[in-house]
């Protein structure tokens, strides 16, 4: 239903009828403040103590630890803080969106503690539907059509952001239901209302795992990584070379974690912009 509605807003803003809409001045200056506020977060962030919080507690074991003990980071490309700022606009533009297509927002932007342990894990949620809190996620292309488009499942399947454990978090932590996720292919503009299909067991399994990553980071337990190097297979085929699957190649302590590794071209790839991929050399 929320999908249906988000897209039939957006049919008719795409076709020139907003004036079909009741579209409140109030709402784009709130989107606007949002934005300016976002834009100075992001251009003047500095280095900072890392720590468990509601957007990381969801991350495999192995990245935190590394985070929390202080290993260097991979250096980020240029472009990083585009897609920073982007996640910023889709976020602020959505809101405007739901707004406009009378969704029943019933809260946002509320400051969330949760306890775990001996630990309070903190968080900002993002928006809240129906009594229920929702996420709102831009992608690329690749994830929204091999990822998102699979639901829940394909969520839970590859959640190398953590995006289960945050949203648990914060609905949890209010004492409120997980919504799921409002998705936008940042590429297309094509959106998705990813259900979070949390029943009992599910809930469980996900608390299960942010309890026992808390108390790993409390113990002081010895580093153990999450994942093994994979096979590289180019034109289906296996090449004998190893390299690192996705949830290592979006960490940003790869080369910590892994010393031989080397982020490059495919080397059999004949493209002009070849995919690149953390390789390494087996011990």
């Amino acid at each position: 239903m929320l999908e249906l509605q988000i897209k039939k807003t957006l049919e008719k803003l795409s076709n020139n009828e907003g004036h079909e809409l009741f579209v409140d001045d109030a709402w784009i200056d709130e989107a606007g403040e949002y934005l300016k506020e976002a834009l100075k977060r992001q251009f003047r962030r500095t280095p900072e103590a890392p720590r468990l919080r509601a957007s990381n507690i969801g991350r495999p074991k192995c990245q935190l630890q590394m985070a929390l003990a202080g290993e260097p980071e991979v250096r980020r490309p240029y472009n990083h803080i585009i897609r920073m700022v982007h996640g910023d606009i889709i976020e602020s533009v959505m809101e405007v969106v739901l707004r406009i297509a009378q969704a029943n927002i019933t809260g946002g932007k509320n400051k969330v503690k949760f306890e775990v342990s001996k630990t309070t894990i903190k968080g900002e949620d993002d928006i809240e539907i129906d009594g229920k809190i929702f996420d709102i996620k831009s992608c690329s292309p690749w994830a929204y059509n091999n990822k998102w488009s699979k639901g829940y499942e394909g969520l839970k399947s590859d959640d190398s952001f953590g995006y289960i454990g945050q949203l648990y978090t914060y609905s949890h932590g209010q004492g409120k239901e997980a919504g799921g996720w409002i998705v936008v292919d940042k590429s297309s503009g094509e959106i998705s209302v990813v259900e979070a299909e949390m029943d009992e067991a599910e809930k469980s399994r996900v608390d299960a795992m942010i309890t026992d990553t808390v108390q790993t980071i409390e113990e002081d337990r010895p580093f153990e990584r999450c994942f093994e190097a994979e096979d590289d297979v180019f034109g289906r085929k296996p090449t004998g070379m190893k390299r690192l699957g996705s949830s290592c190649s979006f960490c940003d302590f790869a080369k910590a974690c892994w010393p031989t590794a080397e982020y490059k071209p495919h080397p059999m790839s004949k493209a002009a912009k070849p995919p690149h991929y953390w390789f390494i050399e087996e011990d």
